[in-house]
């Protein structure tokens, strides 16, 4: 009769990499910190452009099992973030992508939003939602206290959120005549797709 052994539930290896060296960072670092997991999570910040992050994400598959891209539309060509989204979808990384910004997913933590707008007026409704919902202080990216009292406590709603924006995108795009899965995402503004990834 053979020895039993004990097994043991193997962890699974996250890595989150982000252009976004503040808001993204912080954010997915408190939610990591804040949230138990089976996943053992590592949040990454690159200076770099889309493509390049995906191609640093390719060459980490052999280090973590799941690996994640979290970038916006910010100053970016279309045809730069399809062809990150691309190299993505061939090589198993996961995108949460944000058009125009980051800050589209925040704004989701309070209401369904998907009015076109540039990353600075995202950033001024931001600090209006904040200061009318008793956070004081508004918004600011390198603010980390105010994603663990404001923005997790309303994770679900963010989720909900993103999600209705999401399918309803979807369905419009499906009923325009399309069929293919290449969603034009960054003509989808403001749109986030960082629930998926949460």
């Amino acid at each position: 009769m053979g020895r039993k052994t004990k097994n043991l539930p193997v962890r699974d290896e996250l890595l989150i990499l982000t252009n976004g060296k503040r808001s993204e960072k912080n954010y997915f670092e408190a939610l990591r910190a804040n949230y138990s997991t089976i996943y053992q999570i590592t949040v990454r910040f690159l200076n770099s452009d889309p493509l390049k992050l995906v191609k640093c994400a390719v060459k980490q598959k052999s280090v973590a099992n799941r690996v994640w891209c979290v970038f916006d539309k910010d100053e970016f060509t279309d045809e730069s973030i399809y062809q990150a989204m691309d190299l993505a979808k061939t090589n198993g990384i996961g995108v949460a992508f944000s058009n125009a910004a980051f800050e589209v997913w925040l704004i989701d933590h309070f209401k369904k939003f998907e009015t076109e707008k540039d990353a600075d007026a995202l950033q001024d409704i931001l600090d209006k939602l904040l200061k009318e919902n008793g956070y004081s202080k508004g918004y600011e990216k390198n603010d980390a206290e105010v994603i663990e009292k404001v923005f997790l406590p309303l994770l679900d709603d963010a989720i909900h959120n993103a999600d209705v924006i999401h399918q309803k995108r979807v369905l419009e795009y499906k009923e325009s005549g399309r069929s293919d899965d290449n969603l034009p995402l960054c003509s989808w503004n403001s749109y986030t797709n960082d629930h998926k990834l949460v």
